[in-house]
């Protein structure tokens, strides 16, 4: 799972922080606290279950947080948290692969979150995650766009990540470039690390799409420290699966199976079986090439 798809939700999570502030300033001012409704601690309690077992990898345990939080906020007409917890369904629904349920979940949402709203930029944001997933590319970039515009905070980068994504799938290299070194720049300045890195390999995958693999193996290389510093597992065998396709362009055949090695290792460790076997597949490509002497 990607850094962004590990953080909780800025949504929901916004909803918590403002509430606690708001009992943290009339303390101070000396007024008593105005007591939290049982039904809106309930469903905060179910909120942040759900956050943790997401954190932890457990996204069967955070779908079923999620629907309790969602149960109760949709019997109070609490339409703000219930949006939070039907964009928290989506994205969970996408990253297990359930299309369907996903779209599902997040077109409920855009009911209740009309442009405007605060919540509404993390919302197109999931809906063009989900369209794209679904392989409905105009759908996707038509939602980008509007997260991109709707979005004037920190989460600007993140935004611009994913339209440049998608105008890179569709053939926009320079567009797509365009953005992606936009999104480097707002991601730097909020301190997004890891959207910066994915920025940065965006950069590359659009290098290396051009044949122009120095500045491709410049961009991962610099990917790879910040991933590590986050402690992704997958985006860190991602750039060394990267970094070892740029070494076998460039007719190092030696160095294109160490990367892929590593890549193996990381894959492997980090319980991702599929990558781990894929990479073993090229470790093998690559070394029967070397044994017909076709590798450095």
């Amino acid at each position: 799972m990607s850094s962004a798809e590990r953080r909780p939700l800025r949504a929901a999570a916004l909803l918590l922080s403002c509430s606690i502030l708001w009992v943290g300033v009339s303390g101070c001012s000396g007024a008593v606290p105005k007591p939290i409704p049982p039904a809106k601690e309930r469903a905060g309690a179910w909120n942040r279950r759900g956050l943790a077992a997401e954190a932890r990898g457990d996204r069967d345990g955070a779908l079923a947080a999620f629907r309790e939080e969602l149960k109760i906020n949709r019997s109070i007409e609490d339409t703000a948290a219930s949006a939070a917890a039907l964009v928290n369904l989506a994205r969970l629904h996408r990253l297990k692969g359930e299309v369907a349920a996903a779209k599902e979940k997040i077109d409920s949402a855009l009911l209740l979150v009309p442009p405007g709203n605060p919540l509404f930029p993390e919302t197109a944001f999931e809906k063009g995650k989900v369209e794209l997933a679904a392989g409905d590319l105009p759908a996707a970039k038509e939602w980008a766009g509007k997260a991109v515009l709707a979005e004037t905070g920190e989460s600007a980068g993140r935004m611009l990540n994913l339209l440049a994504r998608i105008l890179f799938l569709e053939g926009r290299a320079g567009d797509a470039q365009t953005r992606a070194k936009n999104a480097l720049e707002a991601n730097r300045k909020a301190g997004a690390r890891g959207e910066e890195a994915n920025s940065l390999r965006l950069l590359g995958d659009i290098a290396a799409a051009r044949a122009d693999r120095k500045a491709a193996e410049g961009f991962y290389l610099e990917a790879l420290p910040i991933d590590k510093e986050t402690a992704e597992s997958g985006k860190i065998a991602s750039d060394l699966r990267a970094l070892g396709t740029v070494a076998e362009a460039q007719g190092d055949t030696a160095m294109a199976i160490a990367y892929l090695s590593r890549a193996y290792e990381v894959s492997r460790n980090g319980d991702d079986p599929r990558e781990a076997a894929a990479a073993l597949l090229e470790i093998a490509r690559l070394r029967e090439k070397l044994l017909r002497g076709n590798g450095k």
